[in-house]
């Protein structure tokens, strides 16, 4: 799970615990983690998320008690690329300049995180839009959901420029002259196991604990169980037709088809081959799915075999490529 899932999480669940949401809205060079990255620090020392490799994260602390206190929001950056004995990072991999946002947690950006977290449990994607000065101090802030609908203050103009060298820090236009933070939010991607086999198990396991919802789906209500696959988030039982009419697929979600009998994968490919699917993976060779699919060639969306070639062997380095190639398939999302 990304970062800003486990905030606005924590943030929920929080009540009214003083808390500072830092975020990085500028990187020149390289960093342990680019723009968007999200930390909240709260008041009685829980930490949830990170931005570097730890090589920030005391200061920012220290820093967030005086945005709280004061109740305005700041920012403040940080030069890795020095390399004299008192510069930050040295050794982890930052070798670049970061700009970081510090946001006291009040009553509105409170607001604002509850309604990020319902848009993003509803399965809508959000896009947050901060106004900065040149100086990088916020003026307005809005979010607006997949459906339509906004939270926040002031009004945001849509007439944008992209800056090259930073694509989610935009220039405003000539009548427009601040800069605007476009930070999308995705929610959880949710994965779809058709297949209760001792295979299935590491996949299960491996996926949700990269941050994959997962559900799992089989007519056999012994295994397709949280006593077999308790990581996962949901179990569908029933013969396949049953399961496939209960289940609405979302164009951010993916699916694993592994039942090893062919007559229930031929149905299961058959009917959401043409989802509105982000991955489809099919184990087992790509000859077997041809056949699968009646000796048509299989579409790109399809992977067959499922998983990066990266030679895995056994059913736990199966799960690593299966799991390696969503990823892969997720952060090439546009």
């Amino acid at each position: 799970m990304e970062d800003m899932h486990r905030i606005l999480d924590a943030a929920a669940a929080a009540g009214d615990v003083p808390m500072v949401l830092a975020l990085i809205i500028h990187v020149e060079g390289s960093a342990y983690k680019k723009e968007g990255a999200a930390m909240l620090l709260m008041a009685n020392g829980k930490r949830v998320g990170t931005l570097t490799a730890g090589c920030l994260e005391e200061d920012l602390a220290e820093r967030a008690k005086v945005v709280h206190a004061e109740g305005k929001s700041a920012a403040v950056q940080y030069d890795l690329s020095s390399e004299d004995d008192l510069s930050w990072g040295q050794g982890t991999g930052c070798n670049g300049k970061i700009t970081i946002l510090l946001e006291p947690v009040g009553k509105r950006l409170r607001q604002q995180l509850l309604f990020l977290k319902v848009k993003l449990d509803e399965g809508k994607a959000v896009v947050r839009i901060i106004r900065l000065t040149d100086s990088f101090e916020p003026m307005e802030d809005i979010c607006i959901a997949e459906d339509g609908t906004q939270f926040g203050s002031g009004h945001i103009p849509f007439t944008l420029q992209a800056d090259k060298k930073n694509p989610i820090l935009l220039k405003g236009a000539k009548d427009a002259p601040d800069f605007f933070f476009v930070h999308p939010i995705f929610p959880v991607p949710r994965l779809y196991v058709f297949g209760t086999g001792e295979d299935a198990r590491p996949l299960v396991s491996l996926a949700a604990r990269t941050g994959f919802k997962v559900f799992v789906a089989d007519w056999r209500p012994a295994l397709c169980s949280p006593e077999f696959f308790p990581e996962a988030a949901g179990w569908i039982v029933g013969k396949a037709e049953e399961v496939l009419d209960r289940i609405t697929f979302a164009k951010r979600d993916y699916a694993v088809v592994m039942t090893h009998q062919f007559e229930k994968d031929r149905i299961i490919l058959a009917h959401i081959k043409d989802a509105p699917l982000s991955y489809i993976g099919v184990l087992g060779p790509a000859r077997r799915t041809e056949r699968l699919l009646g000796g048509r060639n299989i579409p790109e969306i399809i992977h067959s075999p499922a998983g990066l070639p990266i030679g895995a062997k056994g059913p736990e380095e199966i799960a690593v490529s299966i799991v390696g190639e969503m990823i892969q398939t997720l952060r090439s999302r546009p």
